[in-house]
């Protein structure tokens, strides 16, 4: 008998798959789908943790930079939002090398700071609605002390003052403010590589230092803000226009995907803006945060641009129509669809309901028929004609007679591009009609009245239409 043990046939290895199932050799498709979903979660777990971190560095910076605002009201929840955006022109955030480019004179070095224009966003969570209004950096407001004064002039007493002033005229609550000043415009500009703008010819202005050449330019630094300040070349209308022009170019910029999809600007854009754009302290992060999910597919195009409807006036104001804007504000306040006012070319007056007295206040003899049928071929109502109290009178005047301010400075924009305006004075002893037009010396039978018909010109937002004399547009998207 042998001592060796047998050798038992091999059979079968029973694997933990089940009898006969042989163990499979990973294929090279598999290791890479295994490599590929690991790399996504620790990407999605890096993303994660860079998300958690920007938020909260954001947060500090964020309230770090929030100052208090006393006349700011506090926020209702699922209420509209009410944010007064500032440009100001503090010469104070200048270095001496910018002091001698934008103040060389020293004239404005020590004269506080003025809002360089002043716009109201109105954001409605709710409709997903947001609307811009723009003020004239000189309307007329009441001041407090008795008389009026340029409501960009509240400014200088602090943002509580400019605050009330656009709660009081607007008679809507304003919740926060944003302000941004030459150096925050000029950073933010350049960070998103600047915006192109269409000049239809070669643009010089030595007051604002604008300086391009016809066609399609880029426009960073100190030239995108010339070109948003100048205000020679056109009037404070055109300025507007050119504001809201720039807002839709950074709005598209700031929304494209080259930016979004790239967290290293992203970064880079909220560092700048918290370090550089000055803020109340209630607008949080978690506001904005809200804000941003709730317009995220918003786009420039969705952004209602607006001014408050008004009229520039000789005297240096600029003089709100009181019906177009207590309808436009009242539309917000109450949540309604909101009139077209505000907008070029859009007006509840024309030519046709307009019926004036025209006086000859000069000692020209037929003035007064010439006028008279100058503006009755643009389809206003001449209700006489006649000589004025006296015929000494230098400058052309439009009288309006009680509640017809409106018409009066409709029919003033008619008149050398822009009659004074003013109630009508007893010595006249008219009170029919709705204008009173007194010609003075200024005015010559032989020029062309402007049209009472819309202004072709959209990049000129207004409330009456005709705000100043025609003026081609020299600026446009490229």
């Amino acid at each position: 008998m042998s001592n060796e043990t047998p050798v038992r046939p091999a059979g079968p290895v029973v694997r933990p798959g089940g009898p006969g199932r042989r163990r499979l050799r990973p294929t090279r498709r598999g290791r890479i789908i295994r490599r590929v979903l690991g790399s996504l979660a620790l990407i999605a777990l890096v993303v994660v943790i860079a998300g958690v971190a920007l938020f909260f560095h954001t947060r500090a910076l964020v309230d770090r930079t929030g100052v208090a605002c006393p006349a700011c009201a506090p926020q209702q929840a699922e209420a509209p939002m009410n944010v007064l955006v500032l440009g100001s022109d503090s010469r104070a955030v200048l270095d001496p090398q910018d002091l001698q480019h934008y103040d060389p004179t020293g004239a404005d070095r020590h004269s506080g700071q003025r809002a360089d224009s002043i716009v109201l966003l109105h954001v409605d969570p709710t409709a997903a609605r947001a609307v811009t209004i723009a003020f004239p950096r000189d309307l007329r407001v009441p001041s407090p002390g008795g008389g009026f004064q340029k409501i960009n002039s509240f400014y200088n007493q602090g943002i509580s003052a400019l605050v009330k002033a656009v709660h009081d005229f607007s008679g809507l609550p304003v919740n926060h403010y944003v302000e941004v000043n030459f150096n925050s415009f000029r950073t933010i500009t350049n960070a998103l590589g600047g915006v192109n703008v269409r000049f239809t010819r070669k643009v010089l202005d030595t007051d604002s230092g604008l300086n391009q050449p016809a066609g399609c330019n880029l426009l960073t630094g100190d030239q995108a803000l010339a070109f948003v300040r100048v205000r020679h070349i056109d009037s404070d209308y055109g300025r507007i226009a050119r504001q809201e022009l720039f807002v839709k170019l950074m709005m598209d910029k700031v929304l494209s995907a080259g930016t979004v999809l790239n967290p290293q600007k992203v970064v880079s854009l909220i560092n700048l803006a918290a370090s550089n754009v000055g803020h109340d302290s209630g607008l949080g992060l978690s506001t904005m945060s809200s804000l941003a999910l709730r317009f995220r597919h918003f786009s420039s195009s969705d952004l209602d641009f607006r001014v408050v409807p008004s009229l520039p006036q000789p005297d240096g104001y600029v003089v709100a129509n009181t019906a177009q804007s207590t309808a436009l504000f009242t539309a917000l306040r109450t949540g309604r669809q909101i009139p077209d006012y505000g907008k070029q070319g859009v007006s509840a007056i024309d030519a046709s309901n307009v019926a004036a007295t025209i006086l000859n206040g000069t000692k020209l003899a037929g003035v007064a028929a010439q006028a008279s049928a100058a503006l009755t071929a643009k389809g206003y109502t001449v209700l006489r004609t006649g000589n004025a109290d006296r015929s000494d009178y230098a400058a052309t005047v439009v009288y309006y007679t009680p509640g017809n301010q409106e018409k009066a400075q409709f029919l003033a924009t008619q008149l050398l591009g822009g009659a004074q305006v003013g109630p009508v004075p007893a010595a006249l002893n008219v009170s029919n009609g709705d204008a009173v037009v007194v010609l003075g010396m200024d005015y010559s039978p032989n020029a062309k009245l402007p049209r009472a018909s819309p202004s072709a010109n959209p990049l000129l937002p207004a409330g009456p239409p005709v705000v100043e004399p025609a003026v081609q547009p020299w600026f446009s998207a490229c």
